[in-house]
């Protein structure tokens, strides 16, 4: 047996019911109103016919029989050709024949009356309990917005005994491990970002400490080649852990969303050019050209040191598959949708086995002439434009060079 539990639901059926019961039951009143009605009219009509023959002469006793005894079929078929023959037959008109048409109008009213009146009543019902449950459903819609929004301390109206609070319930529910969830995940966030930060203070103090040490041996002149040339090794080596430890740093900051971008509108082409400026130096050294070509009317909102780092290392990783005398070329454009900045070489460019692993983190192509990466850069810029909310793609040929198109949808300017 099927068993409603909702109680809401349970009332409206209860109250569909009674007024399917009401209508049957006015329905069969009505017909018995009809019956007699009809009864009446029938015999009022009959009434006017015997009188009609008594007036023109005919037996009292006769007409009296004629209303009363049964008639064979052979006098009901001589009484339908008489009354044929002046126009009385089943197809005629009804309005010829006043006692019905006055029984047709009566009844057509008082049936569209009770059928209107019955319409009208179930659709106000119907709609009473539509709308509380339409307005349950906006409440709920937009309680689960709030939430959605950061008030997640709000909970669905789940105290009724009904089928959609239990839904809303087991919503409740859901929201409730959601926001354990999100505690938790802030909580382990936090613990990250701190772990890191004593990490990178740890390791800050004996990598200073080397670095000074190495300095000291440098100043020395104690004019011994070998020592000399350790020396520098190592100095160079110390930067590069300096290096690798900021990074890594970065890029765990990154993970664990704890950067704050702090975005401020700036002009593309001086932006760039800070960054171009980063490397003139060595570029001049090693006979290579950086070239630059960007509108001024361009205008980008990002956070200028966090998208500086991005840009700046894939200049650097062009720099480093670059040769002597080739050219770097940088340049910003703009149209209705984005803005983008594009970083092109002619150097080496990068093998077709590699491309679609150049952002992932310490890849390093067997191909690579570059022995002192660590293949974190890409990776890193990839995940600081992703934070803009931009996106980076690269296209290159072995031996023609590589372009990467930095892409930032101008929703992201908001």
């Amino acid at each position: 047996m099927f068993v409603i539990n909702d109680k809401k639901l349970s009332l409206q059926v209860l109250i569909m019911t009674l007024i399917l019961v009401g209508m049957i039951i006015i329905t069969q009143l009505t017909v018995v109103w009809m019956t007699e009605t009809y009864k009446k009219n029938m015999v009022v009509h009959d009434t006017e016919i015997a009188g009609y023959l008594l007036n023109q002469g005919m037996d009292a006793h006769q007409i009296a029989m004629a209303f009363t005894d049964d008639k064979s079929d052979n006098e009901t078929q001589m009484g339908a050709v008489l009354l044929k023959n002046v126009g009385y037959r089943e197809s005629m008109n009804t309005g010829l024949v006043p006692s019905v048409k006055h029984f047709y109008r009566k009844f057509a009213l008082v049936n569209l009356f009770f059928s209107s009146g019955f319409s009208i009543f179930l659709l106000i019902v119907f709609s009473f309990f539509a709308s509380q449950r339409e307005k349950q459903y906006r409440d709920a819609g937009g309680k689960i917005q709030r939430f959605m929004d950061g008030d997640i301390a709000i909970r669905l109206e789940d105290s009724n005994d009904d089928s959609l609070s239990m839904f809303f319930a087991k919503v409740n529910i859901m929201a409730t491990a959601l926001t354990a969830h999100l505690e938790k995940e802030k909580n382990n966030r936090l613990f990250l970002k701190t772990t890191i930060s004593d990490i990178f203070h740890q390791l800050k103090t004996p990598l200073t400490a080397l670095q000074m040490y190495n300095e000291i041996i440098l100043d020395e002149k104690i004019d011994n080649p070998v020592v000399e040339s350790f020396s520098q090794k190592s100095q160079r080596e110390l930067l590069r852990m300096e290096n690798l430890i900021q990074n890594l740093l970065k890029l765990a900051k990154l993970d664990a969303g704890t950067i704050d971008l702090e975005k401020s509108r700036h002009q593309l082409r001086e932006f760039l050019e800070k960054c171009q400026a980063c490397f003139i130096t060595r570029a001049a050294f090693e006979n290579k050209k950086i070239k630059l070509d960007c509108d001024n009317l361009i205008s980008l909102c990002c956070d200028e040191i966090w998208l500086g780092e991005a840009v700046q290392n894939i200049v650097k990783n062009a720099l480093d598959h670059t040769k002597a005398t080739d050219q770097i070329e940088i340049s910003g454009r703009e149209n209705s949708l984005l803005i983008e900045i594009i970083i092109k070489d002619n150097g080496l460019g990068i093998d077709p086995a590699d491309i679609h692993h150049i952002f992932e983190r310490f890849y390093r192509s067997c191909y690579s002439k570059d022995r002192e990466g660590i293949g974190i850069g890409l990776a890193l810029s990839k995940a600081i434009i992703e934070k803009h909310g931009g996106t980076i793609t690269v296209q290159s040929e072995l031996g023609e060079g590589t372009t990467f198109h930095l892409i930032f949808p101008k929703l992201t300017n908001l």
